[in-house]
């Protein structure tokens, strides 16, 4: 599965555990995300899923970096990181999306860039995060 499908099944997800007053499994799913953004070079998307995070749980181990991508640089987060994947593998966290009867399959071309489509299932825009984490020389 393309990283970007996998990166929207978890933000769908995200936004259905928002909606559904799960905070702690949406943390798990913005974690999970985050990593992944920042691994696609999408820093924006992943500073905001990392703000998310923090903004619901300030102790969170997130907090002891000051970007996703320095995270998923060291051992520790690496750790939660694959005990995440594990438990969020692409192949059932698909079937999750499909049980809650929802579908994210070509969903990606109706948008300009990766970042566009991230950001709207974030409910933001390319602007806002722009405005919000200006640009980035390391994409890391």
């Amino acid at each position: 599965m393309p990283p970007i499908e996998l990166l929207g099944i978890y933000l769908h997800l995200a936004r259905a555990s928002e909606k559904r007053k799960r905070p702690y499994v949406r943390g798990r799913l913005l974690v999970l995300a985050g990593a992944l953004a920042a691994h696609m070079r999408l820093p924006r998307i992943a500073a905001l899923c990392r703000q998310i995070v923090l903004a619901e749980n300030p102790n969170h181990l997130l907090a002891r970096w000051p970007s996703l991508g320095q995270a998923c640089q060291q051992p520790e987060f690496q750790t939660l990181l694959q005990q995440l994947q594990h438990h969020y593998s692409p192949e059932y966290s698909e079937r999750l999306l499909h049980n809650l009867g929802m579908q994210a399959d070509g969903e990606r071309t109706a948008y300009f860039s990766d970042e566009e489509y991230a950001a709207s299932l974030l409910g933001t825009s390319p602007q806002r995060l722009a405005q919000e984490f200006g640009d980035f020389d390391d994409p890391a």
